[in-house]
Order: C-alpha cells, then structure tokens, then sequence
C-alpha cells in the first residue's frame, strides 16, 4: 500500500537526507539507496522504499536526472509517494570466501 510522505527542511542549501536509485534509464524502479542520520529524511524514509510520486507526478516513466531535478526543485517542501520496504535494502555486493583465481602476469 501507498504512504504520503512530507517531508520539510530549514533552507533549500539543507540536504534531504537521502540517496536515490533507479529510472527509466537504469531500467530499474526508482526507490530509496541510503538515509544519513540527522537529516530531514531520517526516521521518514529507509532503504528499499519504492518512490511512486514526486510532489504531484509519478515516477513511472522518469530517468533519475529527471527524478533528481523534481527533488531539487521541491524547495523546502517534498512530498514523496512510497511503497514502504518494497526492495531488499542494498547489500555488501563484495564476493565472500576464498579467491577463485589468481591474476595472469606476463
């Protein structure tokens, strides 16, 4: 289920607070990367939330500069349609367990 999210913030030289991924261009659904703590983001917004909406206009056929304008553009109000931990937040993609191969030298 959709939520409303609004979020606000002292001056527009204020970080949100948040990391964004995805687009159009990405083929992937934009959504939430990372929240910083003690920004107007924390608390409201988690990694893997699928961002719907911006303001007034769906996500749905945005790029992420795209995406990423309408965020800037928002000034010191944003108001953010998610769909709440609708990805698994990004893990460590780093391979785990023994090298499986030496590096070739000449």
């Amino acid at each position: 289920m959709a939520v409303v999210i609004n979020l606000s913030r002292g001056h527009t030289g204020e970080s949100w607070g948040f990391r964004l991924a995805g687009g159009t261009d990405f083929g992937q659904q934009l959504c939430v990367k990372k929240v910083a703590p003690n920004t107007p983001a924390a608390g409201q917004l988690h990694p893997g939330d699928a961002i719907l909406g911006i303001g007034g206009s769906n996500t749905g056929q945005l790029t992420h500069m795209q995406a990423h304008q309408l965020i800037k553009s928002a000034g010191n109000f944003l108001q953010l349609t998610l769909l709440k931990h609708a990805f698994a937040e990004p893990t460590d993609i780093r391979p785990k367990g023994p090298v499986k191969f030496t590096p070739w030298k000449q």
